[in-house]
């Protein structure tokens, strides 16, 4: 017996997913095309991608919440390495799917709905599927132009808040938010100081920093490039402490 990986321990984990929540995903995706029918802005429903997803990726532990149930889920005969691949594929590639089959779907239905009733003739527009985004999230900022770039982002965002799901026991969504404000503030000082000992200085003026930077667009066109793989490698980064944390779980 294969004690690392089995095809068919997979596809048992998924079928019981979808067997005990089966109630809960059809009344989820349908209320989700309701959203997009009303909600089909590129922004808006990125948004919604964000944070509903992290909403459920933070809940893909939440067994551990509760002793009993945590128990019963670590007596399920499959290895943790199994557990984890499922939890990533439900909180990250299913749930990025559906999204965006439900949002076809919603957009769809939402603008022959609206020219049927306000005697419109406007044509269908998937704004999520094309064009330009910029988030305006200060450690996770992208400037993109695909559909890959928004999903590397997402992955990101979701990679964290499932780490935080089996790190944190109660709470995970406020506990997760809280370590990344303390994170991106010690990041924040340490990349002020970092700057201005590599490339200018500042001074402060009250409650005023000035901050001078010399340097050269070849540079900062590096820089991008090498934050962009970096957020890249820190989703499997990610699932590699999120198993080992999930090993340390005791019956």
């Amino acid at each position: 017996m294969n004690t690392t990986l089995d095809i068919n321990r997979l596809g048992l984990l998924l079928k019981r997913y979808f067997i005990e929540n089966k109630q809960r995903e059809l009344t989820f995706w349908g209320i989700t095309i309701v959203v997009f029918m009303l909600m089909r802005q590129k922004v808006s429903a990125e948004m919604f991608l964000y944070i509903s997803g992290f909403i459920f990726a933070a809940r893909a532990f939440k067994v551990f919440n509760y002793t009993p149930g945590g128990m019963h889920y670590l007596l399920i005969p499959a290895t943790h390495t199994e557990k984890l691949i499922i939890n990533i594929l439900l909180s990250t590639f299913y749930f990025f799917v559906m999204i965006l089959v439900t949002y076809v779907i919603g957009t769809t239905i939402g603008t022959y709905l609206g020219n049927l009733i306000f005697g419109t003739y406007n044509s269908v527009n998937y704004e999520l599927l094309n064009g330009s985004i910029s988030i305006p999230w200060k450690d996770l900022t992208v400037h993109s132009t695909g559909l890959i770039d928004i999903f590397f982002l997402f992955a990101l965002i979701q990679s964290i808040f499932m780490l935080g799901s089996v790190y944190f026991n109660r709470n995970a969504i406020g506990k997760t938010f809280l370590a990344l404000n303390g994170i991106g503030f010690i990041i924040g000082i340490m990349e002020m100081f970092i700057i201005k000992f590599s490339f200018g200085s500042y001074h402060f003026d009250g409650n005023t920093v000035y901050l001078t930077i010399f340097s050269n667009e070849n540079f900062f066109s590096g820089y991008l490039t090498a934050a962009k793989i970096f957020k890249i490698l820190l989703i499997p980064f990610l699932w590699v402490i999120s198993y080992y944390r999930l090993t340390e779980k005791q019956v």
